[in-house]
Formats: C-alpha cells, structure tokens, sequence
C-alpha cells in the first residue's frame, strides 16, 4: 500500500468516528479495511445445517 493512501485512510478512518459524517472509500480503501471478506457458508454447510425431522413426529 502507498503512504498516500495510508495518509487518506487514516484521515477517513478519523471521520468515520465523528457522529453524523458519510465517508466515502474506494474499492482499494474499503478492501484494506476489509469489506470485502467473504464469510458465507458453501450450499452444503447450509443443507448440512437443516435439521430435518425424519421420524415424522
């Protein structure tokens, strides 16, 4: 990352915690800050976590 875009973050990162302030990121920006992680759970771990009652109680 270039210390310039260290330097803008940081300086948006400050507003970002003033009450009533939008901020707007680039893509670059708001992957550093990590919005782009992917968390979410594969089609099998879903099915895998249905419970299903099969003794038709």
């Amino acid at each position: 990352m270039n210390n310039n875009l260290n330097t803008k973050l940081d300086e948006k990162l400050h507003l970002l915690n003033t009450p009533q302030n939008i901020v707007e990121v680039t893509k670059a920006e708001a992957g550093e800050l990590g919005a782009f992680e992917e968390d979410a759970l594969s089609e099998q771990d879903a099915w895998e976590a249905v419970e299903v009652d099969t003794d038709g109680e």
